[in-house]
């Protein structure tokens, strides 16, 4: 009987799957930009986080149909730093998804010089 019941109980567990929103938006660039400009130095990591990630999404793409070229040695703070310029500088951004704008500053503070 205790079986039977522990039996239920998991499967009951495994049944009700969680499942990622990956369709839905996690953060605008307004949203993102607080993270980057918080003196807490876990909202901080949360925008580094989020840099290096779209940062190594563009690494993986085709270098022949993507024009960036970020420097191997620079520190995430100094990318964070120009990121909170470049959203200050740019405001009309701040309602779109902050991988875009992160793709923008990208675009325009490390595009490849031939």
């Amino acid at each position: 009987m205790v079986r039977c019941f522990l039996f239920i109980i998991i499967s009951f567990l495994f049944i009700n799957k969680t499942l990622a929103a990956s369709n839905n938006l996690f953060f605008t660039s307004a949203q993102f930009v607080t993270y980057c400009k918080s003196k807490n130095i876990y909202e901080q990591g949360i925008c580094d986080g989020y840099i290096i990630a779209v940062n190594d999404v563009i690494y993986s793409l085709d270098k022949e149909k993507i024009n960036i070229c970020i420097p191997q040695n620079i520190p995430v703070k100094k990318i964070r730093l120009s990121l909170i310029s470049f959203i200050i500088d740019n405001a009309e951004l701040m309602s779109v998804e902050a991988n875009k704008m992160i793709g923008k500053f990208f675009l325009n503070t490390f595009s490849c010089k031939d």
